[in-house]
């Protein structure tokens, strides 16, 4: 096992985006368990809000564009409470990897 030096932060669609979701895509197969993302960021962070105000656009862009690419269709969130409306968040210090093998990282 190796300690990897990241912290994260795991989103999981809630209700509000399954719904927006399924109103672009009528044939998502989506439920509540829907799995989620995790994103990895600086492994020393001391305020939660702080950390997530800077990489909320990203994560929505990414989540997002994982229904459809035609981002006019996306919702418009402007604050934090709006973008936690659509994502059930966890966030923590501690990324351990299990495997031997070595990380691989795809730019995209």
């Amino acid at each position: 096992m190796n300690l990897v030096n990241r912290g994260f932060i795991f989103v999981r669609p809630t209700k509000t985006f399954i719904d927006w979701a399924k109103e672009i895509d009528t044939e998502l197969v989506m439920g509540e368990n829907a799995e989620g993302s995790m994103y990895l960021i600086e492994e020393e962070f001391w305020d939660d809000e702080l950390i997530l105000k800077q990489y909320a656009k990203k994560i929505a862009s990414q989540e997002f564009s994982s229904i459809t690419e035609d981002n006019t269709t996306w919702p418009n969130w402007t604050e934090l409470a709006q973008f936690e409306a659509f994502f059930s968040i966890e966030m923590g210090c501690t990324c351990i990897d299990l495997l031997k093998e070595p990380l691989q990282k795809e730019a995209f």
